[in-house]
């Protein structure tokens, strides 16, 4: 763990028990929070988790609730990168979280069914550069009669661009204010 990253744990006993935890800190030349740093060190030690254990406990209710602390202004930024990723801010937060810790950033609903809709155009050109093939297999004198050359480099165009776009999005929300990967 990150040295410069802390946490607390808290505990409420009586002010007789405080008081000896106090003396007992006191007599070993330690703070109670270093004495209680020990502590919890030593129990750990002494009992470490199965990995069942661990899984177990990740599935336990229905997902860990966590509580973030921003710096200023990057609230606002967070909703608007949600915003524009067509997302809630929780859940934008909470997949960025996922993706960074799984490495595997998602897509958006949107943007999947940007891709959806340029996975369709892709089969119909793939379907008309078959047909030209076997025409072409078959001997016939012009294998593209029937075909809308112009239609088919519209669509190779809008293709392009709904690619394009879909790239530039996830290029510009995985990247940060400054310019730099997130």
């Amino acid at each position: 763990m990150n040295a410069s990253v802390r946490s607390s744990i808290t505990a409420w006993p009586d002010p007789e028990k405080k008081a000896r935890f106090a003396t007992l800190a006191s007599s070993r030349g330690l703070s109670q929070s270093k004495l209680l740093g020990l502590l919890v060190d030593a129990v750990l030690a002494r009992n470490p988790l199965d990995s069942a254990n661990e899984a177990q406990q990740g599935r336990a209710g229905r997902g860990d609730r966590v509580s973030l602390r921003l710096r200023p202004g990057d609230g606002k930024l967070l909703r608007q990168r949600a915003q524009a990723r067509g997302m809630k801010f929780s859940t934008y937060a909470a997949t960025l979280i996922r993706a960074h810790l799984r490495a595997s950033p998602p897509i958006p609903l949107a943007e999947l069914a940007q891709l959806e809709r340029a996975l369709a155009e892709v089969t119909a050109l793939a379907e008309n550069l078959g047909r030209i093939a076997r025409a072409m297999g078959q001997g016939k004198d012009d294998p593209t009669q029937g075909l809308e050359f112009p239609a088919i480099v519209q669509a190779v165009e809008r293709l392009w661009q709904q690619m394009r776009e879909v790239v530039k999005a996830n290029v510009l929300s995985w990247e940060g204010a400054d310019g730099e990967a997130s």
